[in-house]
C-alpha cells in the first residue's frame, strides 16, 4: 500500500500549498491594487517508486492579470492604471513595481507610495512637489502638475507576466525589460484600483480545499493502518 500513501501524500502537499495561496488572497482582498495569485497543478510520474504510479504536484503559480474595480476617491494623488502597466517605486532593495497608486507627498516634498517609497519618474529620477503647492493634477500620461506648472511624469511600465515575480506588500520584481510600443496604459487620477480577488469565492475555496486536505489525511491514515496490519500478520 506504499504507493497509495505516496499518492495521497502528494495530493495533501499540493492542497496545503493551495490552501496557503488562497488564504493569502483572502487576507489581501481589500489591499489596493492587489493581484490574486493562482495555483496550477500537474501530474508527476513517480517512476522511482512504481512505473504505473503517479502523483500530483504544484506546477506553479502566477498573478491573475484581471484588473480590479475602480473606486472613486476624489484625491488627485490617488492614481489607477487603465491597462496592464505598473507604477515604479524606489525601495532600499532597488526598483519595484506595483498597481497600488495611493500616493502622497512626504516631509521631503517627494511623491511617495503608502509605504514611503519614492515614486519613480519617467526620466529615471524621483518627483519633488514644490513646497506650498495647492492645486495638484495628473494627466492620463502620468504628468503631474502643481498650480498649473509641470512637475514631472510618473513612470508607468509594462512587462510580460512571466517576467514579474511577487515580492510582497503589493510589489513585484521585474526580471526582464519593459515592453516597448503597443497601446500605452493610461493613468486615472482620483481613483484607486481595488483588489481583483472575490472574498466570497475565496471562502468557498478555503472550505473546499480544507475538506479535500482532510480527506487525503484520512486516506493516508487508512493506508498506514492497512500496512501495520499486514506487517503484524506477516510476523505472526
Amino acid at each position: 500500500m506504499a504507493n497509495g500513501i505516496y499518492i495521497a501524500l502528494s495530493g495533501a502537499v499540493a492542497q496545503s500549498n493551495a490552501l496557503d495561496v488562497t488564504a493569502g488572497n483572502v487576507a489581501n482582498a481589500g489591499t489596493t491594487g492587489y493581484r490574486a495569485e493562482r495555483v496550477s497543478f500537474g501530474q508527476a510520474l513517480a517512476g522511482a517508486r512504481s512505473k504505473d504510479a503517479a502523483s500530483v504536484q504544484v506546477a506553479g503559480s502566477a498573478s491573475d492579470p484581471t484588473p480590479g474595480a475602480m473606486v472613486e476617491t476624489g484625491n488627485p494623488l490617488d492614481l489607477a492604471i487603465v491597462g496592464d502597466g505598473l507604477f515604479a517605486v524606489e525601495t532600499p532593495r532597488g526598483v519595484r513595481y506595483t498597481r497600488a497608486g495611493d500616493f502622497r507627498v512626504d516631509e521631503h516634498q517627494r511623491l511617495v507610495n503608502a509605504s514611503g517609497h519614492p515614486v519613480r519618474a519617467a526620466d529615471g529620477g524621483t518627483i519633488a512637489v514644490p513646497l506650498g503647492a495647492g492645486d495638484l493634477t495628473v494627466d492620463a500620461d502620468g504628468t503631474l502638475h502643481a498650480d498649473g506648472g509641470r512637475v514631472g511624469q510618473i513612470a508607468v511600465a509594462r512587462f510580460h507576466p512571466a517576467d514579474l515575480r511577487r515580492e510582497g506588500a503589493g510589489l513585484f520584481i521585474a526580471r526582464g525589460s519593459p515592453i516597448e510600443g503597443g497601446e500605452p496604459s493610461q493613468v486615472r487620477s482620483g481613483a484607486l484600483e481595488s483588489g481583483n480577488f472575490n472574498v466570497v469565492r475565496g471562502m468557498v475555496d478555503l472550505v473546499r480545499i480544507s475538506r479535500t486536505y482532510e480527506a487525503l489525511h484520512r486516506m493516508i491514515d487508512s493506508y498506514r493502518e492497512i500496512d501495520e496490519r499486514g506487517a503484524r500478520i506477516g510476523n505472526s
